[in-house]
């Protein structure tokens, strides 16, 4: 095949094109999967770390509400308190709910363990409020004191070992965007340097190829100029500097027909004076 000057240039920086083509591409896709996995972070640890929080301010606005009724001295502040832990309640519910719709295989077995404890402890507090609301506050403290502490602190150490967990994922996920992110970073630099690589080997191939053809132009047309018809250029390549040395070399044959030609009409000339 002949490789011109032209088809050279081309396929070199072709070629290289299409690396950095391809090094933009896979940017592309690997800034879509980072993002991706952003998504899946913010969307499933993150939302869960944030609503295992939310669960564990509305249970300590729960357990805190239900202090405040002990320490009540009427009805109507204790209707306040029991309003405002209900209150609480309903805020916990809502967190609970939205926790279970992103719940993992392995975090079900966490969410079901405080769905019931949540149930136990919200019967020992009803049986608080129906105690202080029928002035028994000494059995309403003994409750909360017993049953319900029993089941808070249950709750608070189910709650914190979700907690350590949501945190261990989140870190986990922190750990695999940095290698995500390595990892690309290391490709697309990669894939430069070999392109700048490249893009120079080409470059100097190209430059020497003309570089040299062009010395063996100039060489024979310099031995023209000087008289020398005896040598031809050396042609090494079949691109365009090829061809102009093919035409370099057809010139030196043809002047040395002319040449040729021009030493037999002296000689004839020569020959036909000495007869006359």
């Amino acid at each position: 095949m002949r490789a011109t000057i032209k088809f050279k240039l081309g396929a070199a920086f072709g070629f290289i094109i299409l690396m950095l083509l391809a090094t933009a591409g896979y940017g592309i896709f690997s800034l879509s999967s980072l993002n991706q996995t952003l998504e899946t972070v913010i969307q499933g640890p993150a939302a869960r770390l944030n609503l295992a929080q939310e669960l564990s301010n509305e249970q300590l606005q729960q357990i805190r509400q239900q202090k405040n009724l002990l320490m009540a001295t009427s009805t109507q502040e204790m209707q306040g308190y029991i309003t405002k832990g209900d209150e609480a309640r309903r805020k916990f519910d809502e967190a609970f709910t939205s926790v279970l719709a992103l719940a993992t295989e392995q975090g079900m077995v966490f969410w079901n363990k405080l769905e019931g404890f949540t149930n136990e402890f919200r019967k020992q507090d009803d049986r608080i409020r129906s105690l202080m609301l029928a002035g028994n506050a000494p059995a309403a403290a003994q409750v909360s004191a017993d049953e319900a502490r029993t089941v808070t602190n249950e709750i608070d150490a189910l709650l914190a070992e979700v907690l350590t967990l949501e945190q261990a994922r989140l870190k986990e996920a922190d750990v695999n965007a940095d290698q995500d992110y390595a990892q690309t970073r290391l490709v697309m630099i990669v894939v430069a340097a070999t392109a700048v690589l490249i893009a120079v080997a080409a470059a100097f191939w190209i430059a020497m190829s003309i570089n040299r053809g062009l010395r063996n132009a100039i060489q024979s047309v310099q031995n023209v100029a000087e008289g020398d018809l005896t040598r031809f250029a050396s042609i090494t390549s079949r691109d365009e500097i090829g061809d102009m040395l093919g035409y370099v070399n057809t010139m030196i044959e043809r002047l040395r027909g002319v040449v040729a030609d021009a030493l037999a009409a002296s000689d004839n000339v020569s020959s036909g004076s000495q007869e006359l």
